[in-house]
Formats: C-alpha cells, structure tokens, sequence
C-alpha cells in the first residue's frame, strides 16, 4: 500500500513488513501504520521501519510500546535515512560555508565533501 506520507511493502516470503517514512512522523501516521500492521504483528512478521527516525520520537517510543505489550518488540527495526547525526550535518555545514568563503563552486563543494549537490544548492539558500 503506497500514501503520500508513507509506504508499506509486505514480503509474504520472508514474513517482513517495511514501512517507510517519506516525511517526519507525526502520532497520526503512526497510528494509521499500526492499525494496518494488526495482522501482520499477529503472524509475527518482522517489521522493519524507514525513513528520518529518531528512537527518541514518542511517536516511536508509543508504537514500540503496542507492540511489546503483544511481546513484539524484539521483532521491530529501525532504519534512519538520514546521512548526517545532527553534530555531523552541524560540522559538514560548517565546512562547506569555509570551502564557499574560498571561493568553490557548490558542485566543487558537493563533490569534496560528499554530499548531494541539491542539498549544497538548500544549505546555501539558508
């Protein structure tokens, strides 16, 4: 089942349900994500979750909670997309302001630092 917000894909085969986050979560998604795992969680499907997570979400810390309250919460797994920690995206910025004071080119920077040229192109604008 695919909706702007997120995406579930189930694997019949190997009993995992992905679940993944194309936005930050809000408590309604994560209700309508467990209302649709119901069935899944009872056949004791792993479920994998993906997207910008932070443990830390009550949002996440209230769906991990639902599930051990069925004994499942050893079958959950968290993936975060995001590339950079908050301290590493803090630092890389700061780097790429140095390589732009020097004179590179945001492509130059995209490329020395490793990071996608259309997210060179956000932090500029910034």
């Amino acid at each position: 089942m695919i909706r702007n917000e997120y995406s579930i894909e189930v694997d019949s085969q190997s009993k995992v349900v992905e679940v993944t986050f194309a936005s930050a979560i809000t408590l309604d998604m994560v209700e309508n994500v467990l209302n649709q795992l119901k069935k899944y969680v009872a056949e004791n499907y792993q479920i994998k979750m993906a997207g910008y997570i932070n443990r830390e979400y009550k949002y996440l810390r209230a769906f991990t909670l639902a599930l051990s309250l069925f004994g499942n919460e050893n079958r959950i797994i968290f993936e975060n997309k995001a590339k950079f920690r908050r301290a590493e995206r803090r630092r890389v910025r700061e780097q790429m302001q140095e390589l732009r004071d020097k004179g590179y080119s945001a492509r130059q920077i995209s490329e020395k630092l490793n990071v996608p040229l259309k997210t060179i192109y956000r932090w500029l604008k910034e």
